[in-house]
């Protein structure tokens, strides 16, 4: 499905909750429906009609490269960094719009604000973000595609970063080495922030890499992920520095084989929630559910978390086309942390795990 085909499977859906215009702002959402990259930390905003027509507003610095690239032709300019970047809107929101779709866990107060002002009494805003999830969560196969490659850099660069695990060395040296050869393996970057705990900072555990060396004896998990044609990789691993215990390696085997009765437990036709406990029985009958925090996975695409959620009580079923992580960990204080987190596609007959990189502790 590339991009007009999504826009118009967007406004179709507009149509159907009466919908006038949807004004989103957040990145992922744009990129998908645009297939133009920006800098992250650059703004910009999709207008949509129900009837299919688009308006892209980018910072005018951005405003030549958005004409030639981008597949849409009404491209415009807001002036960057000023307070009234959004009067760009005004057209839109005075051209007698009732029901205005937005991402309302993307905006701010003050756009809200400014927004509602123009519009006008009458204006009613609606959440979208339900919509944009559901032409999300089936992936085309040119998606999956690109999921593949993101999923590629990501193992080859994990199994990279796995021959430098050694004492001495720290957790923000790796992690920031694991950014650079991400570049080097040919993604446009970081799906997020790459993040390295060892010892205690893995079993509080602290989710940031910090200036603390590796040291004999502890466990070291290294979470990252890559983006290749705007779409995103996941992936986690657990490391041994030099002789560990046997209470460690049985926190490892816990998280490692629950892990493979989640993997296990995925197909078409089964509920998250069902995915979520195959993996959590394995940690209880371990007596360790305490030290299981977290959802054992969540979809992967142009956000590195997005839907569908595994976890308790999501009954999402799940459909050949999800991408999916898998990754319940054990975090056990004073001992250690474990975690092994791969990707997985659903397919028609069952799952195809799309990371590769080793899995073994050590």
């Amino acid at each position: 499905m590339d991009c007009v085909t999504r826009v118009d499977a967007f406004a179709a859906k507009m149509g159907k909750y009466d919908l006038d215009l949807a004004l989103l702002f957040d990145r992922d959402n744009i990129r998908y429906f645009t297939g133009f990259r920006l800098n992250r930390v650059v703004s910009s905003i999709l207008a949509v009609s129900r009837n299919g027509n688009t308006t892209y507003i980018v910072a005018q610095l951005d405003l030549k490269r958005a004409k030639r690239d981008c597949w849409i032709e009404h491209v415009i300019p807001f002036p960057e960094d000023t307070p009234n970047y959004l009067a760009s809107l005004a057209p839109l929101l005075r051209g007698s719009p009732r029901r205005i779709g937005v991402e309302k866990d993307t905006l701010t107060l003050a756009q809200m604000e400014y927004m509602m002002e123009i519009a006008g009494a009458g204006v009613e805003f609606v959440d979208v973000r339900g919509l944009t999830a559901q032409l999300r969560i089936i992936k085309s196969d040119e998606e999956i595609a690109c999921i593949r490659r993101a999923a590629d850099v990501a193992s080859r660069v994990m199994d990279k970063v796995r021959q430098e695990i050694r004492p001495g060395v720290r957790e923000a040296e790796l992690a920031s080495w694991t950014g650079y050869l991400m570049g080097k393996e040919g993604a446009e970057g970081p799906s997020f922030e790459p993040f390295m705990m060892s010892g205690e900072n893995a079993w509080l555990p602290q989710r940031v890499a910090s200036q603390k060396a590796l040291k004999d004896g502890e466990l070291v998990l290294l979470d990252m992920g890559a983006v290749c044609d705007g779409y995103c990789s996941d992936i986690t691993r657990t490391f041994a520095v030099g002789e560990v215990s046997q209470e460690q390696k049985r926190v490892f085997q816990v998280a490692w084989k629950a892990q493979q009765a989640a993997i296990e437990a995925i197909r078409p036709g089964v509920h998250a929630f069902e995915v979520d406990a195959a993996a959590r029985e394995i940690v209880e009958a371990e007596g360790l559910a305490a030290y299981f925090p977290h959802l054992t996975g969540h979809g992967v695409g142009v956000s590195v978390h997005e839907a569908p959620i595994l976890d308790k009580g999501v009954d999402t079923v799940l459909q050949p086309g999800m991408v999916v992580t898998v990754e319940p960990g054990v975090y056990l204080p004073r001992v250690g942390a474990a975690r092994v987190e791969d990707m997985v596609l659903v397919t028609t007959s069952g799952c195809e795990l799309l990371t590769s990189a080793a899995r073994d502790l050590v």
